[in-house]
């Protein structure tokens, strides 16, 4: 079976209508783990170990990245208002600006014919300095800049196909680790995890095949986070090889069938986003 994906990785969504057979939480889609902290806007204070992705946010969902792991900062010595205040962090802050360095870059690929099938999840899931009121800011000021773009959370157990046919030009899911006060927030993707950061490759599977194994409530989006450091230095690992082995997609008995989203280090190094393509659009063609 071919998949058109090869040279349209940033509109690979419209470019396979198959997929429109499925909602949004059934896709296999591919993400990146730790998403801001990126090499290309890599803060002076940050540590190797900190770094998990080659290339800024906006390169990645231009390379088909469709879920975004984003994990924010409330500076408060910046004022409201400045776009400095919003920052993406690791263990520190990564010096990523969530308005000036998404936000505006992603209001500028949709302005873009081509991609108004692409559907695209901001899992805002870990928010550090946040009380009840910066909730409330922060809120109203996503809604304020990408209100017209967002997909009300009700409707995301529709069908892609409903989505592009009843809510067009409205192309992102909020997924939200916190009080939501706005109808566009959904709850947070959630994150399998290990619990361990020093896995080895053999262990990190075995905790993936159990994974693999869970039910999945209808309408959760749900992530496995296959990424994890290397030793003696403690950096985010490439082990890119295993996940394209793992993550072969075939048929409809290929392991990469028993996920949902995948996020990984280092995500556009591997085959990850094509294999998950692929899988999306088998996954379709046998619901």
């Amino acid at each position: 079976m071919r998949v058109n994906n090869q040279d349209r990785l940033h509109t690979w969504m419209g470019n396979n209508a198959i997929i429109g057979n499925l909602p949004i939480n059934k896709l296999v889609l591919p993400g990146s783990h730790d998403s801001g902290s990126t090499k290309e806007r890599r803060d002076q204070m940050q540590l190797p170990h900190e770094v998990t992705q080659d290339v800024s946010l906006i390169k990645q969902i231009r390379g088909g990245i469709r879920v975004l792991d984003l994990r924010v900062h409330c500076c408060e010595q910046f004022r409201p208002g400045d776009p400095r205040r919003f920052q993406l962090r690791h263990f520190t802050s990564t010096g990523v600006s969530l308005e000036a360095d998404l936000l505006e870059p992603l209001l500028d690929y949709f302005k873009a014919a081509d991609t108004q099938k692409e559907i695209i999840i901001l899992d805002f899931h870990e928010l550090h300095g946040f009380t009840s009121a910066i909730h409330q800011e922060f809120q109203a000021m996503l809604i304020g800049r990408l209100g017209p773009r967002c997909l009300p959370a009700d409707v995301l157990g529709k069908n892609l196909v409903h989505l592009w046919l009843n809510h067009p030009g409205k192309n992102l899911v909020l997924a939200y680790a916190g009080p939501a006060f706005h109808p566009s927030f959904c709850n947070a993707v959630t994150q399998r995890w290990s619990g361990s950061n020093t896995n080895t490759t053999a262990t990190l599977k075995t905790f993936m095949d159990e994974v693999a194994e869970e039910w999945k409530p209808n309408g959760q989006l749900r992530a496995i986070q296959c990424a994890k450091y290397a030793l003696p230095l403690f950096v985010p690992d490439d082990f890119s090889n295993k996940i394209d082995q793992w993550f072969h997609s075939e048929d409809e008995n290929s392991y990469i069938q028993k996920f949902y989203i995948i996020n990984t280090d280092w995500s556009l190094r591997s085959r990850i986003v094509a294999n998950c393509i692929h899988a999306s659009v088998v996954r379709a063609m046998n619901a």
